[in-house]
């Protein structure tokens, strides 16, 4: 058997459990889907691509130091009006 170890080392990680609406709920600890996400990133996988080459492998977490959850009350825009919520390109636009 292969074994992959991954080090997901960050002072603030957002693992995704369940989402209604505006409401979107995590985990202190990773998830296979969100693990399983990085991997197809790292292999060049598109976006709407087929994963069910990765759907088999098996996943586990050891958790050196917990995480703890918090309230993140970010807001696409931050409550601009309209055109200053563009972000800016390369090209100035």
């Amino acid at each position: 058997m292969h074994t992959v170890l991954l080090r997901l080392s960050a002072p603030m990680q957002s693992w995704g459990t369940t989402s209604q609406w505006e409401e979107r709920a995590t985990t202190v600890r990773p998830t296979k889907s969100g693990v399983i996400g990085i991997v197809a990133n790292a292999l060049g996988y598109q976006l709407d691509g087929d994963l069910s080459a990765l759907v088999p492998l098996q996943f586990a977490v050891r958790a050196d130091r917990p995480g703890r959850t918090a309230v993140d009350h970010q807001t696409a825009g931050g409550g601009h009006p309209a055109p200053a919520t563009r972000i800016p390109s390369a090209y100035g636009a």
